[in-house]
């Protein structure tokens, strides 16, 4: 009998912790809550809060957004001392995506929106290692000679973006009550170093996150 005691409650403790660990995905982020986690430039760059909330946190924002088929995700590190700030500089980062589906998706783009702002974490990292982004000119984990890159279509274009949830519509613009876009990227861009041809100076940079939908 007591062995039959303590197989049932072997199972129990199994199945509960199987229901628990369902609602945390590999970030230890909980069901309900967004967040994005950005390694580029030699820091993380991390915000994470509850997605109802995301209103009322500050001037942080993970929001996705279809329009005419393409999926865009933006990632806003303003405040740092907003409560949903974890780590990293300021920066504001754009992720673009042509028919979005579940799973792996190579139509991308990638755009650093304030970069082009003097004294910016973005600015200047680019500055210091003698490239710029501004025009989003890279090509995507292979250096190359630039008229090869534009003869190829390569210029501004990532791929392997991969989409673990779609997620849901909110019930309404002014409520994020739906279920989060989640994904993941991760490459090296190759810029143009100031004075070169050439796509060769490396950024690696990983993009992981779970972002609000608002349509």
């Amino acid at each position: 009998m007591k062995k039959v005691i303590i197989l049932f409650t072997a199972l129990f403790i199994v199945a509960c912790n199987s229901d628990d660990s369902s609602d945390i995905n590999d970030n230890n982020v909980s069901k309900g809550q967004y967040f994005f986690e950005i390694e580029i430039g030699g820091e993380v760059h991390r915000i994470q809060g509850i997605s109802t909330e995301i209103y009322t946190n500050g001037q942080n924002a993970c929001s996705a957004y279809l329009i005419q088929g393409t999926q865009s995700v933006m990632f806003t590190l303003s405040d740092t001392s907003a409560s949903d700030y974890v780590s990293g500089q300021p920066l504001q980062i754009m992720l673009l995506i042509n028919n979005p589906q579940l799973g792996s998706n190579n139509n991308g783009r990638i755009q650093f929106l304030d970069a082009i702002n003097q004294g910016s974490f973005l600015y200047n990292y680019a500055e210091q290692n003698n490239f710029t982004f501004l025009g989003n000119d890279f090509v995507e984990n292979t250096p190359m000679n630039s008229i090869d890159a534009i003869t190829e279509g390569l210029v501004g274009k990532i791929s392997n973006i991969t989409l673990s949830n779609i997620g849901t519509p909110p019930s309404n613009p002014y409520l994020p009550d739906g279920d989060n876009l989640s994904g993941s990227y991760e490459g090296t861009l190759y810029f143009i170093a100031n004075g070169s041809r050439s796509h060769d100076t490396p950024v690696p940079i990983k993009i992981s996150f779970s972002a609000v939908r608002y349509n």
